[in-house]
């Protein structure tokens, strides 16, 4: 088992296992189509990354039917669930997705979601992934390139979770510049294309209100961060996220990138 020293900015709570069933219903349906048009038919081994409780490892492996499935994360936290919920013919391991060597067989597919956006060093993590790969294997990545929310609440927030994750080193809109960080670290890139996915404002809301509420012990919001805003921010997203106040629906742009192991 291995721990990361990368700095997870919405914690392993039971907070934050609920924002990531939450985040796996509202992507569902742009994951599932990204998968079935770019990833293998029946590959012999598939390896989710950063799979959290397990929601994308069950996608993956429902999608590509892969002979076998392994989901990849360093919380034990998350793969005790992930364990209990999924089914007996998809596997998890403990560890650093940014070291080598990995702990698995090799893979013929790789997916990540939202995971190159809460590594410091994603280029390493990109090399360890080809050096885990089969000749020819794919690596199938979806990263938000932008977020837009037309009401301030919520563009507020994503101006401070971008602070947040930038004190860690981290990138809030990596898909801007993925393509760049994939070229050279073992991938040569087949696709990327920015998809804009219309969320509901309720959800987000959701969403980022449950983030703010494993703020509470970070060291970088607890040093640098206007308490007080941090507090009428959170109260703002729930009135949204109820509907008691109106907004728009926000738009995500995500980076999908498709690229065969060199």
């Amino acid at each position: 088992m291995t721990s990361t020293t990368n700095h997870y900015t919405f914690g392993e709570t039971p907070i934050a296992a609920q924002r990531l069933a939450l985040l796996a219903a509202a992507y569902q349906a742009a994951s599932e189509a990204f998968l079935a048009r770019w990833g293998p038919c029946r590959p012999e081994h598939a390896i989710d990354l950063g799979c959290g409780p397990g929601h994308t490892t069950r996608l993956l492996h429902q999608t590509l039917r892969p002979h076998r499935t392994t989901g990849v994360d360093a919380s034990p936290r998350f793969l005790e669930d992930a364990q209990r919920a999924s089914k007996q013919d998809i596997g998890f391991v403990c560890h650093d997705v940014t070291q080598e060597p990995f702990p698995t067989a090799p893979a013929d597919v790789f997916f990540c979601r939202f995971l190159l956006t809460h590594l410091h060093d994603p280029g390493t993590a990109l090399r360890a992934w080809a050096a885990a790969a089969r000749p020819g294997a794919r690596l199938l990545v979806q990263e938000t390139a932008w977020l837009r929310a037309d009401h301030p609440i919520i563009a507020r927030y994503y101006e401070l979770v971008a602070a947040l994750q930038a004190g860690y080193g981290q990138s809030l809109e990596i898909g801007v510049d993925l393509d760049g960080r994939v070229r050279s670290r073992g991938w040569k890139i087949l696709s990327s294309r920015l998809a804009v996915v219309q969320q509901p404002a309720v959800v987000m809301a959701r969403l980022h209100a449950m983030n703010m509420r494993t703020w509470g012990r970070d060291r970088l919001v607890q040093g640098s961060f206007d308490l007080d805003e941090v507090a009428s921010i959170q109260a703002g997203l729930d009135r949204i996220a109820s509907g008691e106040q109106p907004a728009h629906p926000v738009s995500n742009a995500l980076r999908e990138l498709v690229a065969v192991a060199e």
